[in-house]
């Protein structure tokens, strides 16, 4: 039961999937009363981190498995005793590499893992899925996440982990991502600005999470080796001039170029808002 207790809602979104349903769940547990403070997973700082709140987590999968920011953040989380915590996760097609090494993790660091939800949402980088087709996929999302707010608050939602096998797809998707680093000059696949399109206006550098893009210096930013793959800098652009290396059609975002810029700069304020406070 979480009845009486605050949380902290930590999100990490690439193309506004996890955003829009992260903040669904805001609003649905704040209409039910709890106190729940929405915070960047970019802009963590371990000495603001408050272990008698709940912790929440709400990200997108990557290649089956955890995004590298997660990761880290996970690995900057101070030890605590008992603290709950709970993960709502973003998938195109399937998350099995996430909830069992996500799950030791944090028990190592002594949380409470209280409850999972995996939520199938448009696929961002192949992009089949836009206009009617995606907006009921996220309508769907949407409301599987109010149910969970209403399971997590009752005390009937479980983490529960796969033995073996997600260990097994987590390494598998982890040795992708790495492959595509081993060699500096071929790296694939990759993200990379359309020159035609680029207008240097650089809100895809301002938004990056892990700042891997280029000082433009006149022309279009390119990736470096910090690169995670996540596409912010594939959704926020206004012009669709970022695109990921096998993208043919149009990017996929959850919300509209100007609309998850918005988004993202108004949790960041309040983030910093808290930070004041405490």
């Amino acid at each position: 039961m979480m009845t009486g207790k605050k949380i902290h809602l930590y999100w990490f979104s690439g193309s506004g999937n996890t955003l829009r349903v992260a903040r669904t769940l805001t609003e649905e547990l704040r209409l039910q009363g709890v106190e729940v403070q929405l915070r960047p997973i970019e802009n963590f700082e371990p000495k603001f981190f408050d272990s008698n709140a709940v912790l929440g987590l709400a990200f997108p999968t990557h290649f089956f498995t955890l995004p590298i920011i997660v990761r880290d953040f996970v690995t900057k989380l101070p030890n605590v005793h008992g603290t709950p915590a709970f993960m709502l996760t973003t998938a195109g097609m399937v998350s099995g590499g996430v909830h069992g090494p996500l799950k030791r993790l944090l028990s190592r660091k002594g949380f409470h893992c209280v409850g999972t939800r995996q939520l199938m949402m448009p696929d961002s980088y192949f992009a089949f899925i836009h206009g009617r087709i995606a907006e009921r996929m996220i309508v769907r999302a949407e409301r599987n996440v109010r149910k969970f707010a209403d399971r997590l608050l009752s005390g009937q939602t479980d983490w529960r982990r796969v033995p073996v096998l997600s260990d097994l797809i987590a390494a598998v998707g982890s040795w992708c991502f790495a492959r595509r680093n081993l060699f500096k000059t071929r790296r694939y696949p990759v993200v990379y600005a359309k020159e035609k399109k680029c207008v240097k206006c650089n809100i895809c550098r301002k938004f990056c999470p892990v700042d891997a893009l280029t000082d433009s210096g006149g022309k279009p930013p390119q990736p470096t080796l910090q690169c995670t793959l996540c596409l912010r800098c594939v959704a926020v652009c206004p012009n669709n001039a970022m695109r990921l290396c096998f993208m043919g059609l149009p990017p996929y975002r959850a919300l509209t170029s100007g609309k998850l810029t918005s988004v993202i700069r108004q949790t960041l304020r309040e983030s910093d808002v808290f930070r004041e406070t405490e």
